[in-house]
């Protein structure tokens, strides 16, 4: 059963109504629309002081997301035909699509080259490129999660690797310590991806959204706020269930 309260936040001159919505789950994770109001999506027993703590750290990230969903026109979906800007690794690629008859991506230059056997199918397009971006970041991720341990003072714990594609999260942390990342975070720029990185790596000690995790985050990464900023994107809708 769903529980649904409201909490009021200032930031600057706005004011800001958030849904506090309790649900059978393990985390806390907002999600701002364009037609509704922010929602805050809370586990059943999550104390207050939490709820509160975790709005106060993201209140100016709601504010910027809700100025970016009703400022700026919303870029037309990707459509996957030659000539598209496509991003890969934060740099803006233009799409070139051939006809093969083996799949095969790469990127070099300004160009992100796409052959497949049936170009004129953006759908057959988006497979092919959504598998490069899987490929690529199962060879670069362990790699990158290698370096972000680096960056701890004291190993924050065991831990497996998944890696998938994920449609509402860039990563995640489960109480048993699997990080998952999703493979799609290929688009965006290495700061980025260690961001995501450390941030679940800071979850196997601290798997709540408090002071301390935080803290361990202001320790290991001290540019972390502005590492995050590269992961906003405009889109139908902005969301924050990656942590």
């Amino acid at each position: 059963m769903n529980e649904r309260y409201v909490r009021q936040l200032t930031v600057g001159a706005q004011t800001i109504a958030v849904s506090i919505v309790r649900r059978r789950r393990k985390t806390m994770a907002i999600h701002v629309f364009p037609d509704r109001p922010v929602e805050l999506r809370v586990p059943l027993k999550c104390p207050w002081s939490a709820i509160d703590a975790f709005l106060a750290e993201r209140s100016q990230w709601i504010a910027d997301a809700i100025d970016t969903l009703t400022g700026d026109t919303l870029p037309e979906p990707l459509q996957y035909v030659h000539g598209e800007i496509h991003d890969y690794l934060g740099k803006s690629l233009r799409l070139s699509v051939s006809e093969g008859r083996t799949r095969h991506v790469s990127a070099a230059d300004d160009v992100l080259a796409v052959r497949c056997r049936s170009p004129d199918d953006p759908e057959d397009v988006r497979r092919a490129l959504e598998a490069f971006y899987s490929t690529e970041a199962r060879r670069m991720f362990p790699d990158r999660l290698t370096i972000c341990l680096s960056r701890f003072h004291k190993a924050p714990g065991a831990h497996t690797l998944t890696i998938r594609k994920m449609r509402a999260k860039w990563g995640s942390c489960s109480s048993e310590g699997e990080i998952c990342l999703n493979s799609l975070l290929m688009q965006k720029p290495m700061e980025a991806i260690d961001f995501v990185v450390t941030h679940e790596l800071c979850h196997l000690r601290h798997f709540a959204h408090n002071k301390s995790f935080y803290r361990l985050m202001d320790q290991t990464m001290p540019d972390w706020r502005e590492r995050e900023k590269l992961l906003t994107r405009r889109d139908a809708r902005l969301q924050l269930d990656l942590f």
